[in-house]
């Protein structure tokens, strides 16, 4: 490499992957920080053909191309840059590395590009506008999932378009470029003096924008208006339902007469009995749901107990607040009722998302399968 570089670059390129490149960068660094213009070019040739002819993805290597190309081939750095991809798991060389590198030498552009693979948008957007605004544009754009990050960056552009530069032309092209940003958003970053014939067509945009807006909302308020009384009419016809039970109908858990106790009878024509119900309901239960069920049984019951204690009327004294007491606790009992109907009866259980549910579960339960298994030998 000292007296003839280039035959000796000719000789490792000849002799390819049976090299490892990376062994011989201590002496390549030596070349290329006190040797000649020519040992410097024939040490970057060389990098390159690992780099692109190899496809040698050593992270040192490719630092390595990135400070040679920093300190002498300054052209070649943004290509090299652009070309190595976009995404941080597509890349082989250190970002931070590459960052301060580039930073080192004043290469805001190179500079703007690491930014954006490190996905730190409002560092590129802040050092683009001192190279470019259309740069500072693109790298705007590319928060696609973050619309609040995205107007945030649009909002630099502005405020730089106006404040530094002063040209109001380039600020409203910004409303246009970007779908985000409003009139309204960007008018603060105006001075004082500035003419609204600038604006007037901005402001006639959003006008008509604003308007369209409200008529849409109108529309969305009378179609929910026209929904919620639909609801209303559907409420009144399920109250004024009813259903027929006759004498011999039976309980669709127990096969016994459904009239000979309490019972519920669902729409789809399934009648149960309150306790076959109950049993046929509750294992399908979440555990919250079952400890629920349990608490409103034990205040159903005790309910229960203070009406029978108030079976007899005491003499009714002067100031007496016992009929409010006792309305209270009818209607205290009608609510747990309910709240009750609400946990058991809300779907059949035979035609509701309880039987869908219990598709996977196995007919019989494992901690009893033995008990079972042995009751049929």
């Amino acid at each position: 490499m000292q007296h003839i570089p280039k035959k000796v670059v000719d000789a490792w390129v000849q002799m390819g992957k049976r090299l490892d490149p990376k062994k011989l960068i201590p002496a390549l660094m030596n070349y290329s920080q006190m040797g000649s213009s020519q040992q410097i070019n024939e040490t970057i040739r060389y990098i390159e053909f690992c780099v692109y002819e190899m496809t040698v993805t050593e992270e040192a290597i490719h630092n390595y191309l990135l400070s040679l190309y920093a300190r002498y081939k300054p052209d070649s750095l943004l290509w090299y840059l652009e070309q190595a991809g976009t995404q941080a798991s597509e890349i082989h060389y250190d970002l931070k590395y590459a960052l301060r590198l580039c930073s080192e030498h004043g290469y805001l552009q190179a500079c703007v590009l690491v930014y954006r693979i490190m996905e730190l948008y409002e560092e590129a957007v802040d050092l683009a506008l001192q190279v470019d605004v259309d740069l500072a544009k693109s790298c705007a754009d590319l928060p696609e999932d973050d619309e609040e990050l995205q107007k945030k960056l649009w909002l630099k552009i502005a405020r730089h378009v106006v404040q530094e530069e002063k040209d109001v032309k380039k600020a409203m092209n910004c409303l246009s470029s970007c779908n985000l940003l409003k009139i309204e958003d960007i008018l603060p970053f105006f001075p004082d003096f500035v003419t609204i014939d600038h604006f007037k067509e901005a402001i006639c945009s959003s006008l008509e924008e604003y308007n369209q807006h409200i008529d849409e909302l109108k529309q969305e308020m009378e179609e929910a208006t026209e929904s919620a009384k639909r609801i209303r009419q559907d409420i009144q016809e399920m109250r004024n339902k009813y259903g027929v039970v006759d004498s011999q109908e039976k309980c669709a858990s127990c096969d016994f007469p459904l009239l000979s106790r309490p019972f519920y009878l669902f729409l789809c024509g399934h009648m149960f009995h309150s306790d076959c119900l109950f049993q046929e309901v509750t294992p399908q239960l979440s555990s919250y749901k079952q400890t629920r069920l349990e608490e409103l049984q034990r205040k159903l019951a005790a309910t229960a107990q203070t009406s029978k204690s108030r079976h007899r009327p005491a003499p009714k004294e002067e100031g007496d607040t016992s009929s409010i007491g006792k309305g209270s606790a009818v209607t205290s009992r009608e609510q747990i009722k309910s709240d009750i109907d609400d946990i058991v009866a809300s779907e059949c259980v035979y035609c509701g998302e309880l039987m869908i549910k219990s598709i996977d579960k196995p007919f019989i339960d494992p901690e009893k399968f033995e008990e079972e298994k042995s009751s049929w030998l």
